[in-house]
């Protein structure tokens, strides 16, 4: 009972090239797997970077709007200040209507109104002065 009984029909295994042959399945499949795990990467990469371009084109396109608000903001502000200061001239403008002495002041001066019994004489301007200047 020491070995194989002769009339069986079994050939012995070449354990080997058994291994031999195992390896090579062994390193196929690790190719395989290497292959597969680069396409893998390589399509997340691919991924990666469309995803980045597409974020970086959508943060310049915000960069340049926020700057053109703040370019009209700026424009909006000096315009409200130039209204605010004539809404103070019109005010002013208001207060002094209102009032009989500037009215009064305004007749005379401008369309030349006189107090009853008053007679007004209009000087010529001096020449000398506008020399000096």
């Amino acid at each position: 009972m020491s070995g194989t009984p002769p009339n069986r029909k079994v050939t012995p295994l070449n354990r080997k090239k058994m291994s031999d042959k195992e390896q090579e399945r062994l390193a196929i499949r690790e190719q395989r797997r290497k292959r597969g795990l680069r396409r893998r990467l390589t399509v997340i990469g691919i991924v990666a970077s469309i995803v980045v371009v597409f974020a970086g084109i959508g943060l310049i396109s915000q960069y340049g709007m926020i700057q053109a608000n703040n370019a009209e903001k700026i424009e909006l502000q000096e315009q409200l200040e130039e209204l605010e200061a004539n809404e103070n001239d019109l005010e002013r403008e208001i207060m002094n209507y209102n009032d009989e002495e500037y009215i009064t002041e305004v007749a005379r001066k401008d369309y030349y109104m006189s107090k009853p019994g008053e007679t007004l004489y209009q000087l010529p301007e001096d020449e000398d002065e506008d020399d000096d200047d």
